[in-house]
């Protein structure tokens, strides 16, 4: 009898644990439904952010301004104004990064332990969040002000670099607001945007990579 009831209070227990999953992924579903549905008609996303970057080992931060030019569905420019003064480009054509030195054009494997991510960074700014399901597992922690969207990679080629992704979007679903990205190694960085300008006219020249060298 004992054996009964136990192995009922197991069967019990894993049911409201199915439920509960089935919840959470219900909640995830339906939060990348309403952000697809504010994203689908938006063209272009233009805001200044501050960047600060805190690097684990030598328990210091650095602090960098910028500007993100976002064309959808799939060109990104990213710049960091000085003293950084170093641009960045994620393209169907691959990366690309200019300096005051000069300017150098690759595929994305020229982009480092952050190759792997790179696509998904572009998806978080503006694009499908449902594209991250097939490599990452997500969670909504929060609902405060928009949504905010947490991504744990399961990919191998990204969680050996990364721990986790977030994203937490302005109250309209469409804009972003900050963006926060947790190293393997304990790095942080924090990206915080200032007002975000839609569907303005951007100069096509400004969001080609340099051609590779």
């Amino acid at each position: 009898m004992q054996r009964r009831s136990f192995l009922m209070g197991l069967a019990a227990s894993g049911g409201a644990l199915s439920l509960a999953g089935r919840a959470r992924a219900d909640e995830v579903g339906d939060a990348l439904a309403e952000i697809t549905r504010a994203r689908a008609s938006v063209k272009t996303l233009v805001a200044p952010f501050t960047q600060e970057r805190s690097i684990g080992l030598l328990a210091t931060a650095v602090k960098s301004d910028g500007e993100m030019t976002l064309v959808l569905p799939d060109r990104l420019r990213w710049e960091l104004k000085p003293p950084d003064a170093i641009t960045y480009w994620i393209t169907p054509e691959g990366f690309g990064f200019a300096t005051p030195k000069g300017a150098s054009g690759a595929g994305r494997g020229a982009a480092g332990r952050f190759g792997s991510v790179l696509s998904d960074l572009l998806v978080l700014l503006g694009g499908d969040l449902a594209r991250l399901r097939a490599r990452y597992d997500l969670s909504i922690p929060s609902r405060a002000d928009g949504i905010t969207l947490v991504a744990r990679p399961r990919a191998e080629e990204v969680a050996k670099h990364v721990r986790s992704l977030e994203m937490a979007s302005g109250p309209e679903l469409w804009s972003v607001r900050r963006v926060v990205i947790e190293e393997k190694n304990g790095d942080r960085s924090v990206i915080a945007f200032g007002k975000v300008a839609r569907d303005g006219t951007v100069d096509p020249a400004r969001m080609r990579a340099p051609k590779q060298g």
